[in-house]
């Protein structure tokens, strides 16, 4: 069962709880089962929370108003029996004093202040009777009242309690760290990968562009020929020449003379 929680400023909705002279006798009609009690058996009902009962605990930091604690266990982690302020000054009853079936529903105890005649209702369960009587109260005499469970403040539980910081291994740290600082997102990583195909592309474009310019300068040289290797080759029909030496020849308007040319090769041209 969950433990049930009530708001920090829970108080009784409704008129007459908590008075100080509503004085019930709950009798189960059993011997050493009845007991003077502030408010009658309707209170557990109209004045109390619907999650109450006599042993449940709600989860709080502090009693309700109109309550204060009474006792807490011998543990200090135990909860805290709240008990109703007003006149009477409750305390919780003595473990010792809990005879009968019912005695753990009313754990807050405490006495009359003075003597005198007080009106009682009287309330048998077995014979679901209600009786209104009148008698004289003792100082000795105990009232008895119905209580609230509360868990242990959180000022109380924490004080008692010291948290050890988390132990680490030493060895282990500096690898966890570096891992953690090397460590990169898939997007990073992602583009990372990008960048690096990005330029290894640019360099491998760069380089083939640089080959293929080399190529193409040796390939020009190689294909223009050297003019002074070329006329002193033997195979050149450019004979080879003196600088300033012009080449000698004959004006086409000499005549050739009588000498030079041998009269058998004359021949006479026919008569007409």
């Amino acid at each position: 069962m969950a433990t049930p929680t009530l708001p920090a400023d829970w108080t009784p909705d409704k008129q007459g709880c908590l008075r100080t002279n509503d004085y019930w006798i709950w009798d189960y009609e059993v011997v050493g089962d009845a007991r003077t009690v502030l408010g009658g058996p309707s209170q557990t009902s109209d004045c109390f929370p619907s999650t109450w009962d006599a042993t449940v605990t709600y989860a709080g930091t502090q009693c309700p108003p109109q309550y204060t604690s009474a006792c807490q266990g011998t543990d200090s982690a135990a909860a805290v029996t709240c008990c109703p302020t007003g006149v009477y000054s409750f305390a919780c009853q003595p473990e010792t004093w809990l005879p009968g079936v019912h005695a753990e529903n009313f754990r807050c105890q405490s006495k009359h202040a003075s003597g005198g005649t007080i009106v009682v209702t009287r309330t048998a369960f077995k014979k679901n009777t209600i009786a209104v009587e009148t008698r004289t109260r003792g100082t000795q005499e105990h009232l008895f009242a119905l209580a609230m469970i509360y868990a242990t403040p959180t000022s109380t539980a924490t004080s008692s309690t010291i948290t050890e910081p988390p132990t680490t291994d030493s060895s282990s740290t500096p690898e966890a760290s570096s891992n953690a600082n090397s460590s990169l997102s898939t997007g990073q990583a992602a583009g990372v990968g990008a960048g690096v195909a990005i330029a290894v592309l640019m360099l491998a474009s760069l380089l083939g562009w640089f080959l293929w310019r080399r190529r193409k300068s040796f390939r020009n040289q190689t294909e223009t020929p050297n003019m002074e290797e070329y006329i002193d080759s033997p195979k050149s029909p450019i004979p080879p020449s003196s600088p300033g030496e012009l080449p000698s020849f004959r004006e086409p308007s000499e005549l050739h003379t009588a000498g030079s040319i041998p009269y058998n090769n004359l021949h006479e041209l026919p008569a007409k």
